[in-house]
């Protein structure tokens, strides 16, 4: 009868440990609430989003540093580095002291290569006589990041202009800038210098040495922007295929030495609206375009008076003279 009991007592037992098992077993499917991790920041300026959907945005931690960080288009931070030149004296105390600029990574020079350009203003908004210039080039790939610094505190201080367009991804990956004294770039008032032409033309390579430097004294200088759609086919000339049928070559003339060569802006020219012998009150549009060895290739759509769509184009030319090498029509 012992046997019996001490049976009995052990099946109420298991009976009762089983249920305890059931109730932490209900309990661990339940996911547990993860907190979100806070960033270690003061401020951060608004992201600016490139082709990808990458965004770049500065940062000024609690620690007094000021961090570049890329997040990828879902979110995840996939670059964060600290600039190591900018002192935390020279971080305004709000994002709203911060202006940047990119130059977003392309397709025909680097998909992975992006140009942060901040502007650390360190007295009134209304003024910006004093400030901090950063350029950061930024490869969002193998997270190479090299950054040059700029300090203006009087009118003869080097700086480079700083709106948008005024930097741009060149040949072989290298990056052209228009330098100059503060006083050079802004003497003529408006936004921040827009419209200065400053001292020099300066392409640095992706670790900000310097591959060539031009002069910039003509009285009518050209020189590219990071605005329409443009690709770099040596170190001083590009094709542009500008969106409304334009195909140019164009040349960087900057100084009085370039106007004596005989060097000019326009290598040579094609509107695609005059060349394809349409009504005047028809438009034309670039959808695509490209170099492929010794040709310039565009896409366009032909649209009549109305905007209806009345056929699409493939044209090739020589890129040394333009000479026309053949259409396709669909």
């Amino acid at each position: 009868m012992g046997i019996k009991r001490n049976y009995k007592g052990a099946g109420i037992m298991g009976v009762i440990l089983l249920f305890i098992v059931m109730i932490f077993s209900c309990g661990k499917d339940t996911p547990e609430r993860i907190e979100p991790e806070k960033k270690n920041e003061k401020w951060r300026t608004t992201a600016i989003k490139d082709s990808m959907g990458n965004q770049y945005y500065a940062v000024a931690t609690i620690n007094n540093t000021l961090e570049i960080r890329v997040d990828s288009k879902d979110g995840r931070t996939v670059f964060a580095e600290v600039c190591p030149t900018i002192d935390p004296t020279e971080i305004p105390a709000d994002a709203g002291k911060t202006i940047t600029v990119l130059v977003s990574p392309s397709k025909y020079i680097s998909i992975n290569d992006a140009t942060f350009s901040i502007k650390l203003v360190l007295d009134a908004m209304d003024k910006q006589h004093k400030y901090v210039q950063l350029l950061a080039n930024i490869n969002v790939d193998t997270k190479k990041f090299y950054t040059k610094k700029y300090k203006v505190e009087k009118p003869e201080d080097w700086t480079y202009k700083f709106v948008y367009d005024a930097l741009a991804q060149w040949y072989q990956n290298t990056l052209i800038v228009k330098e100059g004294t503060e006083y050079d770039l802004n003497r003529g008032g408006g936004h921040m210098g827009l419209g200065q032409r400053g001292t020099q033309l300066v392409c640095y390579e992706r670790d900000f040495s310097t591959r060539y430097t031009k002069d910039i004294d003509a009285p009518s200088a050209s020189y590219p922007s990071t605005g329409g759609q443009y690709i770099p086919i040596n170190n001083y000339e590009m094709m542009g295929f500008r969106s409304d049928g334009l195909i140019s070559r164009i040349q960087i003339v900057t100084s009085i030495e370039d106007v004596y060569a005989g060097k000019k802006e326009i290598v040579w020219q094609n509107d695609l609206k005059k060349s394809s012998d349409i009504p005047a009150d028809y438009s034309v549009k670039i959808t695509n375009y490209n170099i492929q060895g010794d040709e310039a290739i565009a896409s366009y759509t032909i649209f009549d008076e109305k905007g209806a769509i009345k056929y699409n184009r493939t044209g090739k030319w020589a890129l040394s003279n333009g000479f026309p090498r053949g259409y396709t029509t669909e």
